[in-house]
């Protein structure tokens, strides 16, 4: 009987393909125009663009991404181990106790392997989940603040990034985007971008607090 073994390079493949979104593969568009002066009751904000550039997000992705890959290297090491107990099995006689208690082993082993990976990356991914998660919550709550002291009584999300022509998803929802135009003097992108900067500057004890997500 031939004993398959899992692939601890596969499983890190499969981890970090599935688990890391196309977030950290977005080319940063330019941003337009600053907002001008004066009182604006509307405005825009590219949420993409802010948590492409959040810099406690980014500093948290780097992290995932170096777990991530060291959870590649873990498999990998066990991957090989079993590799080399199935090249003792190889020396074996086939139907021999000894060989049937190692392929029993092995088998067992690659079993296990397999649910270890499986629970590793649902764990990634809720943990990416998550990450994102209190990002986008601390953008909304800085963005609510922001036209709460500037008067702005309504906020619509644009995305600045111009589309792919090639890729069919990303016309669809250019087709269906809510902005179809925006004077660049209500994008406030850039200036909740520099507040987010600024509060992840600041020392934690006087960093604002984030106020919980209307339901």
């Amino acid at each position: 009987m031939r004993i398959t073994i899992l692939s601890a390079v596969g499983v890190a493949l499969a981890l970090v393909g599935n688990v890391f979104t196309n977030s950290y593969a977005q080319q940063i568009p330019q941003r337009g125009a600053a907002p001008t002066a004066g009182p604006k009751h509307v405005a825009v904000v590219d949420i993409t663009y802010i948590l492409d550039n959040h810099p406690r997000l980014k500093a948290a992705t780097e992290r995932f991404k170096s777990d991530v890959q060291n959870t590649g290297l873990k498999f990998k090491g066990e991957q090989e181990s079993l590799a080399k107990a199935a090249e003792k099995l190889r020396t074996l006689k086939p139907g021999s106790p000894d060989f049937k208690r190692l392929e029993e082993e092995l088998a067992q082993k690659q079993s296990d392997l397999k649910v270890k990976a499986s629970l590793e990356e649902k764990e990634f991914a809720e943990r990416e989940s998550q990450m994102y998660l209190a990002a986008y919550r601390e953008v909304s709550a800085m963005v609510r603040s922001y036209a709460e002291r500037n008067g702005i009584k309504l906020v619509l999300r644009f995305n600045g990034k111009p589309v792919d022509q090639n890729n069919r998803d990303a016309i669809r929802a250019e087709l269906f985007k809510t902005v179809v135009y925006n004077d660049p003097s209500i994008d406030i992108t850039d200036a909740i971008l520099a507040e987010l900067k600024r509060a992840a500057a600041a020392p934690t004890a006087n960093r604002p607090g984030v106020p919980p997500a209307r339901r």
